[in-house]
């Protein structure tokens, strides 16, 4: 997070276009084997080409904080779901990771993006700087970020981050932007 602090913004340069819809695949893959040795579903929704402006480290670490938290907090047998999709409404791309494990609590959900605030969790493990990193990285990126009622399970609903980013011009043939 001290290396995110100095950034008034990603660097800029004409190769900054990422495919998030990609990104997210890579990362699912990456956390599949976390995800089965606890019996969680993890889901991927990403039907189509998914671009944005952005640095593909940062929206890295974005994604894997995002599902490292909702596999660490969702209890086994539980569904994790990843999504990414224009939104019909502005063209904009949605980001959204969502589980079925305990949530925050809709009063609690402001101080959770903030630096090392830890909620207080039995079993919960970590420094409290993972959803304060996706905050930080969602800003630099000029992406909305929102914490919502996840997943609905039996005694409630998990977690929903959902982050909307603007959508950036590529072309499918040659990978190359417009």
């Amino acid at each position: 997070i001290a290396r995110l602090d100095p950034a008034s913004k990603y660097p800029s340069c004409p190769d900054l276009t990422q495919r998030l819809d990609a990104l997210a695949t890579e990362i699912c893959a990456e956390h599949g084997p976390q995800a089965l040795a606890k019996g969680i579903a993890l889901e991927l929704y990403a039907p189509q080409a998914a671009v944005v402006a952005g640095h593909h480290d940062m929206l890295g670490v974005l994604l894997r904080n995002l599902l490292d938290n909702a596999l660490r907090y969702t209890p086994a047998g539980g569904r994790v779901a990843v999504g990414v999709a224009r939104c019909p409404d502005d063209g904009s791309i949605e980001l959204s990771v969502s589980d079925d494990g305990p949530g925050i609590a809709p009063d609690d959900r402001p101080a959770a993006l903030r630096r090392f605030h830890r909620l207080a969790r039995p079993h919960g493990e970590g420094s409290g700087l993972g959803l304060s990193i996706v905050a930080r990285i969602a800003e630099l990126h000029g992406a909305d970020l929102e914490l919502a009622d996840g997943l609905a399970r039996a005694d409630g609903c998990g977690l929903t981050v959902r982050l909307r980013f603007t959508a950036a011009a590529w072309t499918a043939e040659d990978g190359s932007t417009d």
